[in-house]
């Protein structure tokens, strides 16, 4: 029996995408993290970590010497490190989630933005976060922090146009 080339070479793909697809892990995850998210995701989870462990060291290298805190309470004052680093080892330790992060590439700084929230405590708000993290050689410290609770969903910045919620399908 005579086979064209391109049948057979048609039945040899498909078997092996086939073997291939059903080797793979199904993954739940619909959005598309790229290099940088992953990489600064890395680097909030490390300090998130090293504060609920009370670890100094890895605090004091992610963490510039002259970094400072602006909340959008009182937005005109800088809390500065020393005093953010004290207050955040009071908190009481709690495993974290974060989400719904973007970075922007500007050369050496790279302001990363993120919802942060405790992950026990679902009726707790998150908190809204710009970081403003500086390259430095092959790492990155945090030199800003920019933060805001998540309390009131209902209420818009103003020029913020309201998401569609969209029908995701797994």
């Amino acid at each position: 029996m005579f086979r064209p080339a391109g049948s057979v070479a048609v039945m040899l793909c498909a078997s092996v995408l086939g073997s291939q697809v059903q080797a793979q892990p199904v993954r739940t995850q619909i959005p598309v993290v790229t290099r940088l998210v992953q990489i600064y995701a890395d680097y909030e989870r490390r300090l998130a970590d090293a504060i609920q462990h009370r670890d100094s060291g890895e605090i004091d290298r992610l963490v510039a010497a002259d970094f400072e805190l602006r909340t959008a309470e009182n937005i005109g004052v800088a809390v500065p490190r020393a005093d953010w680093i004290a207050q955040s080892l009071k908190e009481p330790a709690a495993p974290m989630s974060i989400g719904q992060m973007a970075v922007h590439d500007y050369g050496d700084i790279r302001i990363v933005s993120f919802a942060i929230k405790r992950t026990e405590t679902s009726r707790e708000p998150g908190v809204a976060v710009v970081d403003v993290w500086l390259q430095s050689g092959e790492s990155s410290v945090l030199k800003t922090r920019y933060a805001s609770i998540q309390d009131n969903p209902s209420r818009r910045v103003p020029g913020e146009k309201r998401q569609q919620s969209i029908n995701k399908r797994y």
